[in-house]
């Protein structure tokens, strides 16, 4: 499970990246409503719909598709889901919600390099106060003269929901970076896109950039090249990076040892795996946990 409101900048690689993406990213406003999910309870709040779900309080489960594993919500965090497709969430101790419905308008650009399935900006309610603000306003249904609809009001309020939208999109690369890299490439390189989705499909092979480069269908040189130019770090550095950011995910999982985290994302011994986390997360294995426990103690 990623960091709660933990944010980092980002390279200049990056910055650039995301400004085009965002830059075509649109939707239109379906309907909105409040929504409350009790302990234990199970609900498709989004069906065959794209939209997101904020959490005002207690706690919840994600799933976007059935094959896919629960992910963990709080309150104050945003789950967007970009294209059409089913959001479930299961309350876990009870959650009160927000919940929007979305579409693309026809003219919208293509979704190239798509997106995850749900778009998780954790802690965006205390990040983004005033987003938070909106989108309250949207479960109310915004406000009329005099109980009647007004001129305009589809308009700003598909364009508030895109604005909340693209926000949680630029939170999401803020705090899940290599995952952003994933996409931001893909859209822009599918050749590198290629080698991205080869690596983090398959942790535990021994990677090395040659094959990185067959993925890509790329010499070994040009294949360097592009990748550092697009993604803002070595294709030896990216690897490592993922690798130490699942296993932080893992970690959060109290059955796991730090041995057996280290297997699965591709290390050899469990010494290599602590030496890689503590150059990238500032803090061993052992800690980092702790202090995953302290968080969700809160």
């Amino acid at each position: 499970m990623a960091d709660h409101g933990v944010t980092a900048p980002l390279p200049d690689a990056i910055d650039s990246r995301l400004d085009r993406m965002l830059a075509g990213m649109e939707w239109e406003l379906r309907r909105s409503r409040r929504s409350r999910v009790t302990d234990g309870a199970v609900s498709t709040v989004l069906r065959d719909t794209a939209g997101f779900v904020f959490l005002h309080d207690g706690r919840a489960a994600v799933r976007a598709a059935a094959e896919q594993g629960w992910t963990p919500v709080a309150a104050g965090d945003l789950v967007l889901v970009p294209r059409r497709a089913d959001l479930t969430v299961r309350g876990d101790g009870g959650a009160e919600a927000t919940v929007v419905e979305l579409t693309r308008p026809p003219a919208a650009r293509p979704d190239e390099g798509p997106l995850p399935d749900a778009v998780v900006a954790r802690s965006f309610g205390a990040a983004e106060p005033g987003m938070a603000v909106l989108v309250r306003g949207m479960a109310c249904g915004w406000s009329t003269v005099g109980g009647a609809v007004r001129s305009g009001d589809t308009v700003i309020c598909s364009r508030i929901a895109t604005t909340i939208a693209v926000t949680a999109v630029r939170m999401w690369v803020e705090q899940q970076p290599c995952c952003a890299d994933r996409w931001l490439s893909s859209a822009l390189d599918p050749r590198i896109g290629r080698a991205l989705r080869a690596v983090h499909a398959d942790l535990t092979r021994a990677w090395t950039v040659a094959d990185m480069a067959r993925e890509a269908t790329m010499s070994r040189a040009a294949f360097a090249e592009r990748f550092t130019e697009l993604v803002g770090r070595s294709p030896a550095g990216y690897l490592t990076a993922v690798r130490v950011g699942v296993g932080r995910e893992l970690l959060a999982d109290d059955t796991a040892t730090v041995a057996e985290v280290a297997h699965r994302v591709g290390y050899r011994s469990e010494l290599g795996f602590a030496r890689a986390f503590r150059r990238e997360a500032g803090m061993s294995p052992s800690q980092w946990r702790a202090s995953a426990r302290a968080v969700r103690a809160r």
